[in-house]
């Protein structure tokens, strides 16, 4: 039943997307503020994937060949051109078909490690594209040991460098980095083909690292190496890179027109991925510059290009882009419509992760690694044995006077190095540990000093509210017995008693109203809306908060509005603590009987598998669980944080 709900839920958000598409077009056409090229107009098209009759013979083909090398051709002619349409669940799919009739292939172990070497290539590569790039790395060092163990050096190669590309889409660059100059050097002269993506992603590498110096001389390469072998694909796909370079030069005049030309010629010679990464690229690029219309139009369509093909990873950044343009234009509704949307695309790439194998297979490979190198170290150490026994044989007696003098000489140098060397290190580490006790103490006064400042201005109101009660209440009341006490009183002392009745009750009610009440309804929206701006008047990070519908969210019950508004200041605090976060975006949902939290920080994140949790998350779950509530965290290092907490029946709850 639930599947049933998301899949109807899915429908109704892409026609959404579809009516928007359509009446964001007609609105663009007819608006004279145009774009940051304002003498074109962009054209983002979609259209319904179907059977294409190009690959039929290969369907007949597969239906009547039997195991063996020619049916795995057709396998790989298959998956080369998913790749290029960015069928992603169409690669997965033939890539496991490949593993499946090789277990069933009768041949020897060698040749089969060779088409295991080949499948998992494919296998990687289609995880990657498909977002799920843990198992990409499982796959490609799985086939890196097939093809070393198997001496199939082209399979080598791309397996290396499919590890290197999803090293750098987890931003471990040096790393990538120092696999591709060791590939680049290695195999590049047999594989000019593979040289050119080597070229690619090492200008990728050093174009995140902002070395564009760097970067722009590996695109060049690749480039020219692309022109002599007449490879368009290659071609567009450095291109793209190119422009995404001189974007962060900000020459964005010529970033525009070299994604639109790309784009264009990669549709029409059917390179539909490097189409959609064209498109997706310029529609972020109208997001950056504020024409949100335009962008949502790309946006919009692009993202169902990701769901006709089953790419994970391009749903994930879309419906981020588009939940952040809907929140910008107060559109809440379909705010929250990207943003549920973003939840269960984000639950599905968490289902399909295999953290445990691929940090066990990474482990594997670097141990293999190590062991070769150590291999090499005690081969290069027999020849120098080898070499110093003959040395020993000839100049027996002079070598022996020498290393009677050398060998104290070099232990007490080496001794003192090694002293020095501590030294440094330990009075590095000491700073750096220092700096940081400074940084938590300052971070932690600021958080005391607003915490107190706010319990310091109840504490004055209770006392000015108890002043006026007691002291000059007390007064009033006395002065009013005293003059109820004269007989026979004038006219004129009955309008004083009751002007002093008067007086006594506006002081009572004046210090009723000073007795501080934090969720009076319809404040609380406020409330938050203040702390918000205090945090940010610090100056340390800047914090957007965005209720939708503000006036219901005001109606919740106190109870659940104190709970909240403690979550929320316990995650602003381990934000302050750990994140280093520089922007902060709270966003709060209330839609039949739901309550959503949604808090985003583009910090430097977290590993979500490590079991070590602090007191704060400790606490922030246990109010979650009084409130029946549900917590689902999405982090990962140096890409920031999303936590997201839903609390349903909220008029169950009692007061």
């Amino acid at each position: 039943m639930r599947n049933i709900k998301l899949k109807i839920g899915k429908r109704i958000y892409i026609k959404r997307l579809l009516f928007i598409c359509i009446y964001l077009f007609f609105i663009t056409l007819s608006s004279q503020d145009s774009t940051a090229n304002k003498n074109q107009m962009v054209n983002f098209s979609w259209s319904k994937r179907g059977p294409e009759k190009s690959l039929q013979p290969f369907y007949e083909l597969l239906k009547s060949t039997e195991y063996g090398v020619q049916r795995f051709s057709v396998i790989e002619q298959l998956i080369e051109h998913h790749t290029k349409k960015s069928n992603t669940d169409s690669i997965l799919h033939y890539g496991n078909l490949y593993i499946k009739e090789i277990g069933n292939w009768n041949e020897t172990e060698h040749i089969k490690l060779r088409h295991y070497a080949k499948a998992h290539y494919y296998l990687g590569t289609g995880s990657l594209m498909n977002g799920l790039i843990d198992n990409a790395i499982k796959w490609h060092i799985q086939g890196l040991q097939e093809s070393e163990e198997s001496n199939f050096k082209e399979y080598n190669y791309k397996n290396k460098l499919g590890l290197s590309k999803s090293y750098i889409y987890q931003l471990k660059l040096d790393k990538a980095i120092k696999i591709l100059h060791k590939s680049l050097k290695e195999f590049s002269p047999e594989f000019p083909s593979l040289e050119i993506r080597n070229s690619l992603l090492l200008g990728k590498a050093f174009r995140l690292k902002k070395d564009y110096d760097k970067a722009e001389s590996y695109y060049k390469e690749g480039l020219e190496i692309a022109n002599s072998l007449n490879d368009l694909e290659m071609q567009l796909t450095i291109k793209l890179d190119i422009a995404k370079l001189l974007e962060a030069r900000g020459n964005f005049e010529k970033a525009f027109n070299a994604y639109e030309n790309t784009r264009n010629k990669a549709k029409a010679n059917n390179l539909d991925a490097i189409y959609y990464e064209g498109s997706l690229l310029l529609a972020k690029y109208y997001y950056k510059n504020e024409h949100y219309d335009v962008a949502l139009i790309g946006l919009s369509t692009a993202y169902i290009n990701a769901i006709d093909s089953k790419n994970l990873e391009f749903q994930k950044e879309l419906l981020q882009i588009q939940a952040r343009i809907f929140s910008k234009q107060k559109d809440y509704s379909n705010a929250y419509a990207a943003i549920t949307q973003l939840f269960r695309v984000i639950r599905k790439i968490n289902s399909k992760q295999q953290r445990e194998i691929i940090k066990e297979l990474e482990i594997q490979y670097e141990t293999l690694e190590k062991e070769k190198e150590i291999s090499k170290l005690e081969e290069r150490q027999i020849k120098r044995e080898a070499e110093l026994e003959r040395q020993k044989t000839i100049k027996y007696a002079f070598l022996i006077g020498f290393l009677i003098i050398l060998i104290p000489v070099t232990a007490l140098l080496y001794t003192y190095y090694q002293k020095i060397q501590t030294q440094s290190l330990l009075s590095k580490k000491q700073e750096e540990i220092n700096q940081q006790k400074v940084t938590t103490l300052k971070q932690e006064q600021e958080l005391n000093l607003i915490k107190a400042t706010m319990e310091g201005q109840d504490e004055e109101r209770k006392r000015i509210a108890q002043e006026l009660h007691d002291t000059i209440g007390g007064n009033l009341a006395g002065i009013k017995l005293q003059l109820s006490s004269i007989n026979n009183k004038p006219k004129e002392l009955n309008t004083i008693t009751n002007q002093l009745d008067e007086t006594y009750q506006l002081v009572r009610d004046i210090s009723h109203t000073l007795i501080p009440k934090k969720f009076r309804q319809n404040v609380f929206t406020s409330l938050i809306e203040e702390y918000a701006k205090t945090i940010t008047n610090t100056g340390k990070i800047q914090v957007g908060f965005y209720p939708h519908p503000e006036e219901l969210i005001n109606t919740i019950p106190d109870k659940i509005q104190s709970e909240l508004f403690k979550i929320i200041q316990e995650l602003m605090t381990n934000t302050l603590k750990h994140a280093k976060a520089d922007k902060v975006d709270i966003h709060l949902n209330y839609i039949e009987d739901k309550l959503s939290l949604l808090f985003e920080d583009n910090g430097q994140g977290f590993n979500t598998t490590k079991p070590s949790e602090g007191i704060g998350f400790k606490n922030i779950k246990n109010r979650i669980t009084e409130l029946s509530g549900s917590i689902h965290i999405d982090s990962t290092p140096k890409r920031g944080s999303i936590i997201a907490i839903e609390i349903p029946n909220t008029n169950n709850h009692e007061l």
